[in-house]
């Protein structure tokens, strides 16, 4: 009698597919400079392509230039303290609420709307004082996530002051950082799920 082989489960090949390219075993059968490069690279453009595709269906300003550095450090330093979702998450509103302060009170100052348009004092000192109060605060609530002082100046700079915009720049980071967490873990990175472990 011949006895017939039975083709894996779908579950099987998934264990087997994921145990061959897990980021682990990457990293110990290729160089890690090069293996890391990759990793960034694809999942951190995969990351934006879908945060793009609900920005073009919604039509909503969900990328903004703060996403790109966010997006590398999440998937090129997945351990680091500035990785962590909560760093992340926290940064990020952190940095959009002192460029909102930051641009509320310039803007009340001067009289007018701090714009890229309008050039002079208002635009300066609404930047640097956004820039100062993000540093500090990021800093005092212990989220370092540097690229959150970028959103600090988009809104600062007048890029996005209403709260649909806002709320929409939120939920992208959001996005970005759920995303991040469910692929590194996915590829066998056991990164944290909130705080730095």
């Amino acid at each position: 009698m011949f006895q017939t082989r039975q083709r894996p489960s779908l579950r099987m090949r998934w264990l087997m597919w994921r145990a061959r390219f897990s980021i682990p075993t990457l990293l110990a059968r290729v160089d890690e400079r090069k293996a890391v490069s990759w990793i960034a690279g694809i999942n951190g453009g995969l990351a934006i392509v879908v945060i793009s595709l609900f920005a073009w269906l919604s039509h909503a300003p969900l990328v903004f230039p703060a996403l790109g550095p966010t997006a590398f450090i999440l998937f090129s330093a997945p351990f680091s303290p500035a990785a962590a979702p909560r760093s992340a998450i926290l940064g990020h509103w952190i940095g959009m609420a002192s460029g909102l302060a930051a641009w509320h009170f310039i803007t009340r100052l001067s009289g007018e709307a701090v714009s890229l348009q309008i050039q002079g004092w208002p635009l300066l000192c609404s930047a640097s004082l956004a820039l100062a109060l993000a540093s500090a605060l990021l800093i005092r609530f212990s989220c370092p996530h540097p690229p959150a002082c970028g959103s600090a100046l988009v809104v600062a700079l007048g890029g996005v002051t209403d709260w649909l915009g806002l709320l929409a720049m939120a939920a992208a980071v959001v996005l970005l950082t759920f995303q991040a967490v469910c692929i590194n873990r996915i590829a066998g990175v056991r990164v944290p799920t909130w705080s730095p472990g």
